[in-house]
């Protein structure tokens, strides 16, 4: 990334300032704006490397609406405001920003924003480009296999699962047609497992022929790759039948549809998933670069077979050819999924992954994982408690000590960072390390090299970073307790785990996992729990997650008498089917007060929010005031559809 920068600001001394500063730190400024509008103007004029945006401009728009379009065009931006708001910063941090300084900030603060904006930058194009290689090699494999249609169309949508972590696929391979058996649907039910569902009239998704006739009609009219998260997938189910159908039936909550209309092929992927904020803009542009490999995949699917008949689509399952078992990894939850998609992804590669969620989620595993699946699975995983370890003994921990180096030394130490040499470093809880630490590992992490404690010389490193944490890095950030560029060094690839609360479906399979390494371990039989314990363990919270739950198991199956576990003993300090933060009732604010009245109208209205007999009509309110209280107070449609 160049030098060239612009400035969208509309304070004049601030804009100045700022000018003023890089220019002096031998950056070019190409421009002040002051508006959106103008900011267009200038971005159109000079091609700017690099955006510093404030959020609040003169105008109707906002930084926030000129970051989309930058999303849109590949070009980094920096948000700079003053504004604290929570929703105000959510909405921003949506829309992928390379950093983030808030007024008023450091001429350190500027700079450094700039270098992490520029690595950000460097490394995202990187790994598109992997990815687009990675893609490219397993559509050409596809062709050159000798499987039947289906069997290529399977493997088709198995390719992009660790990019797109998708829970429904539908493929039409000919939407230019009137044959209605190039329409393909694909349910995955497993990691590597995947369901072929019958779409039409008294099949699992029941279109009609008309609902197929409307959805080819509209792919034709608009062939942008485009995506709907959330609301705007909601929303779209007043005149998508197919949208209406897979929520109802399937309970899939986001979409991106993938047009491909190449000469002789005229081919539409729809993927769906049940998590309301599935896709993004990288995910468009990996699949708008993978465009042409994709046409001529399906050229090859119909040249192979000029049909996908309907004896192809019965199989009930489907299983990847690639091998994926997860030893210790138990579940098949959209959340868990997800997160070994991205494990997957980013395994081959060198790239730093931040592991976020609460404590006791299963986060080590996804570090066995990633390790067992990279290049360097033959090298050690030295993992590091950094929360463990007393502060005086970190630097030592970490990097090792010369003889003498301070009062107990009496031997040169080999620190962690050596002994991973050509491995994996996992610093676990890395949020809990002193800001003197952090600083010393940044220098680590950017020049590949350590000293250690009390020594003189530089030893070279060869180690890939994972980091976990239970904290919210960025509130960190904001109170000055973590270093912003260390946050941006180690966040390259931040993978979430979500809490067992969260992710219900997975308890059954991981009490019957516990339940039989127990047994195993103690050589005696397997004991079974009954439905009534089961629903026990399923109504709970689970604050201490996987960890507590299996310790509850191996508690149970010492004090249970005989072969079968009939009743849960579950802690009594936390109400069942209750987070630990909601256990006491309290009295309804004001807002919240509003947003129930809002959704019982809304309920009321089957989700109708304009027109006559809508909410809007019936509550007396302005359409887009309604639509912005139900923004403001987090109310989504699928509230409205009896979720």
């Amino acid at each position: 990334m160049g030098d060239n920068i612009l400035i969208v600001e509309d304070e004049f001394i601030e804009a100045n300032d700022l000018r003023s500063v890089l220019e002096q730190a031998g950056y070019r400024v190409c421009g002040i704006a002051r508006s959106v509008s103008q900011a267009n103007e200038l971005i159109m004029a000079y091609q700017p490397d690099i955006v510093l945006v404030d959020i609040f401009l003169k105008g109707k728009q906002t930084g926030i609406d000129l970051a989309k379009k930058l999303t849109a065009k590949n070009m980094p931006f920096i948000y700079l405001s003053a504004n604290s708001n929570p929703s105000t910063l959510a909405e921003a941090k949506a829309t992928q920003p390379y950093g983030f300084l808030v007024k008023p900030f450091r001429e350190k603060d500027i700079l450094i924003a700039l270098e992490i904006a520029a690595y950000r930058f460097k490394h995202a194009r990187e790994v598109l480009t992997r990815h687009e290689e990675w893609l490219q090699g397993l559509l050409s494999n596809i062709q050159a296999k000798e499987n039947n249609a289906f069997e290529k169309l399977l493997s088709l949508a198995s390719a992009f699962q660790p990019f797109l972590h998708f829970d429904f696929v539908l493929i039409d391979t000919d939407i230019m047609g009137h044959d209605i058996h190039t329409l393909t649907g694909f349910q995955r039910i497993n990691y590597d497992s995947y369901k072929a569902l019958d779409i039409f009239a008294s099949g699992d998704i029941f279109l009609l022929l008309k609902d197929l006739a409307e959805v080819r009609k509209s792919i034709l009219n608009n062939s942008e790759i485009c995506y709907r998260n959330k609301q705007d997938f909601f929303e779209s189910m007043a005149s998508n039948k197919v949208n209406r159908q897979v929520y109802a039936l399937l309970e899939m909550e986001s979409e991106l549809a993938v047009p491909v209309l190449s000469g002789d092929v005229s081919a539409s992927f729809f993927f769906y998933s049940r998590q309301p904020e599935c896709f993004n803009d990288e995910q468009v542009k990996l699949m708008r670069a993978m465009l042409p490999a994709l046409a001529e995949t399906i050229r090859n699917i119909k040249n192979t077979q000029n049909r996908v008949g309907r004896n192809d689509s019965e199989q009930a399952v489907s299983v990847r050819e690639k091998t994926s078992f997860f030893p210790g990894i138990i579940g098949n939850s959209p959340q868990l999924l997800s997160a070994l998609d991205q494990v997957t992804q980013v395994a081959p590669f060198e790239t730093s992954v931040l592991l976020l969620g609460e404590t006791g989620t299963g986060k080590e595993g996804l570090v066995n994982l990633i390790h067992q699946l990279s290049p360097r699975s033959r090298k050690p995983l030295i993992k590091i408690n950094c929360a463990s370890i007393p502060e005086s003994l970190v630097e030592s921990e970490f990097f090792g000590h010369e003889k003498g180096a301070f009062t107990g030394a009496n031997e040169r130490r080999i620190g962690k960072f050596e002994q991973a040499a050509g491995g994996t470093v996992f610093l676990d809880e890395i949020g809990e390390i002193s800001l003197d630490m952090q600083s010393k590992l940044l220098r680590v992490l950017q020049e590949k090299e350590i000293e250690r404690v009390g020594g003189r010389q530089t030893v070279s490193t060869d180690v890939r970073i994972i980091a976990a944490t239970n904290r919210n890095l960025e509130d960190e950030v904001a109170k000055g307790a973590f270093r912003m560029d260390l946050y941006y060094r180690i966040n390259v690839f931040p993978i979430m785990l979500a809490p067992l609360r969260q992710r219900k479906e997975d308890i059954p399979l991981l009490v019957n996992y516990f339940l039989s390494e127990r047994a195993r371990i103690s050589g005696q039989k397997t004991k079974n729990i009954t439905q009534r314990a089961l629903e026990q363990l399923m109504d709970y919270s689970w604050p201490g997650n996987i960890r507590q739950l299996q310790h509850l198991i191996e508690r149970m199956v010492i004090i249970t008498d005989g072969r079968e576990i009939d009743r849960i003993e579950l802690p009594s300090s936390i109400a069942v089917n209750e987070a630990p933060d909601t256990v006491k009732r309290k009295v309804q604010s004001i807002g919240e007060l509003e947003r129930n009245h809002i959704m019982e109208v809304l309920q009321n209205c089957m989700g109708k929010i304009s027109g006559s007999g809508g909410a809007a009509e019936i509550l007396q309110l302005p359409v887009a005031t309604l639509r912005m209280k139900m923004k403001k107070l987090g109310i989504q449609w699928h509230h409205t559809f009896g979720q």
